[in-house]
């Protein structure tokens, strides 16, 4: 599928949602967004904010950019060019996209995917609409789920004690910008720091023994999570028997990930195996995962969330017990799960659940 194929299915499907909702147009705001109905395009200019810089206008016969003078040259240039979209610029000390959108869409209500006074607020429909990957969104997801795991287990395999949490992220960081992929969430726990918290977020704290890697990247708007852990000099037997059921609860977890089930079936398993294997209450304090894309969590699964799992759609499940975490993403498809982030240079351990093979990344002693 070309790119301008995958965008034309995506502008199907938001205007489905224009005669379902009888709007007139749809405005896109959201980074996330953006990177979905452009195929792959990138309208921030600051990593740090949602919204971007430019904006998508769906109308039923058109689709438009609206961006300033300064956005524009490179939105037309580098992200939209070949796609169809037409480009609206205007000076960029003038506030006059809501201006601009009144001028084509004169009549209807418009939805929009943030809160806009005046527009009908439609974020909830829209992000349905990403859930279901395309075929190219696949090609991405593997490109970077490779990329990520190779980048992290290679880094992961030169550290040393008396590296900082910080120092190490910083180190991955370095080797996945040189795959154009956006580093863009850390958790870095030396030793008791990952009994301690479950968002470790890197300090100058040094590593003697124990080290946990957390990571979310993103490529083309999409957005993968892993974690890895190392341990310098022989590990303690109860931290291998620990680490080796958090892992066999994830697997539990991907294994019961179907289309067409509801996303509480895997936590409500997880739920059932921290029990069974004495870790009472552990799953109180982390969440559990779940569905993930354009966001590192589209939907935060609870025990309560009976959303249904659909073909193609991305997800990581993160079971962690205090002190050891597991953590891949994968696309739960009709012929089974297909994992985004998996092991390359890292230690494996083989786990079997209810028929199914898993290749699991095991703990790094060096």
């Amino acid at each position: 599928m070309e790119r301008i194929q995958e965008v034309n299915e995506k502008l199907r499907k938001v205007r489905a949602l224009m005669e379902q909702e009888r709007l007139s147009a749809i405005l896109l705001k959201k980074q996330a967004n953006f990177s979905w109905i452009t195929a792959g395009g990138l309208n921030m200019v600051g990593i740090a904010t949602e919204i971007g810089v430019s904006s998508v206008l769906i109308t039923y016969d058109d689709c438009y950019v609206i961006a300033n003078k300064i956005e524009a040259p490179r939105m037309r240039d580098e992200e939209v060019g070949e796609l169809g979209f037409k480009l609206i610029e205007y000076e960029w000390y003038e506030n006059k996209e809501l201006q601009i959108v009144r001028e084509i869409v004169k009549n209807g209500e418009i939805g929009c995917d943030v809160n806009i006074s005046g527009l009908k607020y439609m974020e909830p429909e829209i992000n349905k609409l990403r859930y279901e990957l395309l075929e190219p969104e696949i090609e991405r997801y593997l490109y970077l789920g490779e990329k990520l795991s190779r980048v992290l287990e290679s880094v992961l395999l030169f550290t040393k004690p008396g590296d900082m949490e910080c120092e190490i992220a910083g180190r991955i960081s370095e080797e996945l910008w040189k795959y154009r992929i956006d580093p863009t969430g850390f958790m870095v726990a030396a030793d008791e720091r990952a009994k301690l918290y479950r968002h470790p977020i890197p300090t100058t704290k040094k590593v003697k023994k124990l080290l946990m890697v957390s990571v979310n990247a993103r490529y083309k708007g999409l957005i993968t999570t892993i974690t890895r852990m190392v341990h310098f000099g022989k590990p303690p037997e109860d931290l291998i028997k620990q680490y080796k059921d958090n892992i066999e609860i994830e697997c539990i977890m991907i294994e019961k990930t179907k289309p067409g089930k509801k996303m509480n079936e895997p936590v409500l398993a997880a739920i059932e195996e921290y029990e069974k294997r004495g870790y009472h209450g552990e799953w109180r304090l982390h969440h559990q995962g779940g569905a993930m894309g354009y966001y590192a969590r589209d939907i935060r699964v609870t025990p309560q969330t009976e959303e249904i799992i659909r073909n193609n759609q991305a997800f990581c499940w993160n079971p962690t017990i205090s002190g050891t975490k597991s953590e891949d993403g994968f696309i739960a498809t009709h012929s089974g799960p297909i994992m985004i982030t998996k092991p390359f240079i890292f230690p494996t351990i083989k786990i079997e659940v209810n028929g199914m093979e898993f290749i699991r990344p095991f703990l790094l002693v060096l």
